[in-house]
């Protein structure tokens, strides 16, 4: 961007502009959109080639029938047991990183239930301490027609001990965890409404700024004109505005439509 506004601005106010200003301006506003390309793909090959998971007990959530669990949920978060800490993966793919029993690690299971009904609410990941490190909502990891597979299936990989307490019940079935002190976890460890998922797994909204995507396209309208010239260097600047462009918007455009039309839809699951 300061190459954009030097050569596009402070160069030909100076008096110094010609044929090349134009390209170099065109090309540093090229290596914004392109950095953010480049990164992106780095960052998407050492997930899915990261080492450290492999080999991991992986545990998906297996929400009751009629949840309203949306496919990223079930696509995207997970518990993974490795054999010195527990990983937990929420909605949007952010992930917690939880020793098993080691200080300020995982020593303990506790599953809430509600005292009248016995339905049991969410799960307390538990330290030494008592103090609750992570939390749970049953209803949509362990309720469905796999919970309880799954659920031993957690118990046996982890290795942890697992008993009941009773708490009161919220008036709201799906935010009994308002008041608790991980009510984050419980939040977006359960399906997140579409657009707060959206925004939270957009690139642009969560590392650079939601305003690049919009800015960087009207700049490169300027030097677009270039295709239309009978001058080679400007040529050159109109196709890079033109790629500057697409780059900048095909990966906007291609999140929203990804997540309107199949990551934020209810995929519901079958009874057992």
């Amino acid at each position: 961007m300061l190459v954009w506004f030097v050569f596009f601005l402070v160069v030909p106010m100076l008096g110094h502009g010609n044929r090349w200003t134009m390209l170099i301006a065109t090309t540093g506003l090229f290596l914004v959109p392109g950095a953010d390309l480049v990164l992106g793909i780095l960052q998407r090959v050492r997930t899915h080639s990261d080492a450290l998971l492999c080999g991991a007990d992986v545990v998906m959530p297996s929400p009751e029938s009629g949840a309203g669990a949306t496919r990223r949920f079930l696509d995207t978060a997970a518990l993974r047991v490795l054999p010195d800490d527990l990983v937990i993966t929420d909605t949007v793919g952010a992930e917690r990183w939880l020793p098993l029993r080691r200080n300020h690690g995982v020593t303990r299971l506790v599953r809430l239930v509600e005292p009248s009904s016995g339905a049991v609410l969410g799960v307390e990941f538990r330290d030494k301490q008592n103090a609750a490190r992570a939390l749970l909502p049953w209803r949509w990891w362990f309720a469905g027609p796999a919970g309880a597979e799954n659920w031993s299936r957690f118990l046996k990989a982890s290795g942890l001990s697992v008993s009941d307490e009773k708490v009161r019940h919220s008036r709201d079935a799906d935010g009994w965890w308002k008041n608790h002190t991980m009510a984050a976890d419980a939040r977006w460890l359960a399906p997140v409404d579409p657009k707060r998922a959206r925004e939270k797994t957009s690139w642009h909204s969560t590392v650079l700024g939601g305003g690049e995507a919009i800015v960087v396209p009207i700049l490169g309208l300027i030097p677009l004109l270039g295709l239309g010239s009978d001058q080679p260097v400007a040529r050159v600047a109109g196709v890079l505005a033109a790629l500057t462009i697409l780059v900048e918007v095909v990966p906007v455009v291609a999140h929203r439509l990804t997540s309107r039309f199949r990551l934020d839809r209810r995929a519901e699951v079958e009874a057992a």
